[in-house]
């Protein structure tokens, strides 16, 4: 049996595992959703129009990452075929670090997937890798979320809280952790990510006037950003 063969028996065997999978993490966000709404109406964490402001702002951001998994996946299909992928990126949505963990898997074995030598037994661990390694997310989970619950809850009861404080810092750190290793990598990058400040700033100031754009401000400069680093690229490489 070829390896094409191996990868796509085993895609149709697991189906049904991949849909009961799939389904898990949409209740799981679905009951998660009801608990935040219901968490801030007990404690008033946040105003009504700072939620509606909130969600606006994470659907449209959520779209340039998600163009980015999609085209990873692309690539990732041909070698673990489509069930796989999807239940793979449905869950965790690292393409890149699914392929890696797959890779290592196959690896320790004696065999990668380049090489199409791959055995069903081989392709079998190359899944409980992927599987695996997304393992310590969901201890880190079970271990974290009652704590900062808990902080949380206290946290409501105080005129200055520092939960607002917490989770900017959180996102400044991961945005400025990922904009220094991806910058660094080319000279396109560094212009995208720079011109992408610059157009936050400017649309924030425009947003004094303009309110309403201030939940765009983010896929703006995002869009712009990208653009920019398309035609640098461009420059550069010819």
């Amino acid at each position: 049996m070829s390896e094409t063969d191996i990868i796509q028996t085993i895609n149709r065997e697991i189906i049904p595992f991949c849909a009961l999978l799939i389904l898990f993490v949409c209740v799981q966000a679905i009951l998660f959703m009801r608990h935040a709404l219901r968490f801030n109406h007990k404690y008033q964490l946040f105003s009504k129009q700072e939620i509606a402001s909130a969600m606006r702002s994470s659907a449209v951001i959520t779209i340039g990452p998600a163009f980015s998994v999609m085209l990873v996946v692309v690539s990732l299909i041909p070698l673990l075929g489509s069930v796989v992928t999807f239940m793979r990126c449905g869950v965790i949505g690292a393409a890149d670090y699914e392929l890696m963990n797959a890779q290592i898997a196959a690896q320790a074995l004696g065999m990668s997937f380049e090489d199409h030598d791959l055995t069903a037994a081989a392709f079998t661990v190359a899944i409980f890798g992927c599987t695996l390694a997304s393992a310590p997310w969901f201890i880190h989970t079970i271990i974290s979320c009652k704590a900062m619950d808990k902080m949380a809850i206290k946290s409501a009861h105080k005129k200055r809280s520092f939960m607002p404080v917490l989770g900017t810092a959180a996102s400044l750190g991961f945005i400025g952790y990922w904009a220094i290793d991806t910058g660094r990598k080319s000279v396109a990058n560094t212009v995208s990510i720079v011109a992408s400040l610059l157009v936050s700033f400017a649309v924030a100031k425009i947003a004094r006037k303009v309110p309403k754009i201030a939940d765009w401000s983010m896929a703006i400069a995002m869009v712009l950003g990208m653009i920019v680093g398309a035609v640098v690229n461009i420059i550069t490489a010819g």
